[in-house]
């Protein structure tokens, strides 16, 4: 194994979360008895040790050669490298179908030595280096065929030709097995450019967007104004409405009062005209237990009212202080009040004349008076009251 006293030719200060570009740890010179002590390398790197004919054996963890081995093979030199999975991401250019643009590829990948002895033997020391200048290689003439614009389209078609058949993998000449994509993407002016365009697109589009939707705010405001004024409208019309048919009510029950009215009034004419008759019998519908009171007081009313025109007519027919064509007219109209009340039965009157008439006599005639002849200037024409012209 190799002898730690000596000192490596070359060394890197590396563990196991340090981000690597070379695989190879340290490089040690091995002298035909360096295998007196033992390695204390790491389990997980390979060893690869170089022969006097050139060539490299490799020795994949956990594996080591024995002393014997080591010893009949006759080693000059051990690498240690590491098999570990280092991820890596990086930006490469690439050129478009106009050459003051290009294209800016990110590539994201991971790399790890599968075939020790193939890498050793290859000679590169920069594995992120080698792989993307191969992937700028495969991918320059392809780029070319396209617009900046499209950089989807030569993206697709860079994917297309860098894993397709026929194509080998990605860092196998160097015995690396590698895990790769990759994005075609516009440069950062480009890009900016594009952001400007597309924040002025979105400013527009906002303002657009406010004007069109405060457009249809103040439609819909105007549309709830109109509406509220039709409401209100029709409120007022209702209440128009309403109040009309209230007024056309109170003119309906103002003429109906004043038909009411009209009636008492035609009502209490009558009333006055014809007497006390009427007033009794508006009693007696609400009192009829007073009937025989009713009946009593139209008898007294009655013969009072009776006695007063026999008075007044024997008055009329006693006295002789007017001559006689004056008295003619009372004179007729006594006589047929007389002839009225005669031809009246009054109730509780037996049948006859009243007792105040005894003293009446039996003839009574228009002749005149035994006092004397007419007058010179008593009228030859008819009566006053229209009746025939008397007797001389």
């Amino acid at each position: 194994m190799p002898d730690l006293r000596r000192p490596p030719d070359w060394q890197q200060p590396a563990d196991r979360h340090t981000p690597l570009i070379d695989p190879v740890i340290t490089v040690r010179q091995l002298s035909r008895f360096g295998f007196a002590r033992k390695s204390l390398t790491r389990i997980d790197h390979a060893l690869v040790f170089s022969t006097s004919k050139g060539t490299y054996d490799a020795y994949l963890p956990p594996r080591r050669p024995s002393r014997g081995e080591a010893a009949g093979k006759r080693y000059t030199a051990v690498y240690e490298v590491d098999m570990g999975v280092h991820p890596h991401q990086a930006d490469i250019p690439l050129p478009s179908d106009n050459d003051a643009f290009e294209f800016t590829a990110t590539v994201e990948l991971s790399w790890q030595v599968m075939e020790p002895a193939v890498f050793v033997a290859s000679g590169h020391r920069d594995v992120p280096a080698l792989l993307l200048s191969e992937l700028q290689q495969a991918a320059r003439t392809l780029t070319r065929r396209f617009a900046l614009d499209d950089s989807a389209g030569a993206e697709a078609d860079l994917l297309r030709a860098l894993t397709g058949p026929g194509r080998g993998r990605l860092g196998e000449t160097a015995g690396l097995k590698v895990v790769w994509t990759l994005r075609v993407r516009r440069n950062e002016q480009e890009i900016e450019h594009e952001r400007r365009l597309q924040s002025i697109g979105h400013a527009s589009s906002e303002q657009i967007r406010t004007e069109q939707l405060g457009m249809r705010y103040d439609e819909e405001l105007d549309r709830r104004g109109r509406q509220q004024d039709e409401l209100q409208l029709g409120r007022t019309m209702e209440y128009e409405r309403r109040d009309h048919e209230v007024a056309i009510q109170r003119t309906h029950q103002q003429i109906e009062l004043q038909r009411l009215a009209a009636e008492k009034i035609a009502f209490y004419q009558k009333y006055l005209e014809e007497g006390g008759v009427v007033a009794w019998a508006m009693h007696l519908a609400e009192h009829q237990e007073d009937s025989q009171l009713v009946i009593n007081s139209m008898r007294e009313d009655q013969f009072r009212s009776l006695q007063a025109t026999l008075e007044l007519a024997r008055d009329l027919l006693s006295k002789g202080n007017a001559e006689d064509y004056e008295l003619e007219g009372p004179r007729r109209m006594a006589l047929d009040a007389v002839v009225e009340i005669f031809s009246r039965q009054m109730p509780g009157v037996p049948g006859g004349r009243p007792s105040g008439l005894a003293d009446w006599p039996q003839d009574l005639s228009l002749t005149k008076r035994d006092s004397g002849p007419t007058s010179s200037h008593e009228p030859s024409g008819p009566a006053a009251d229209g009746s025939p012209e008397s007797d001389a």
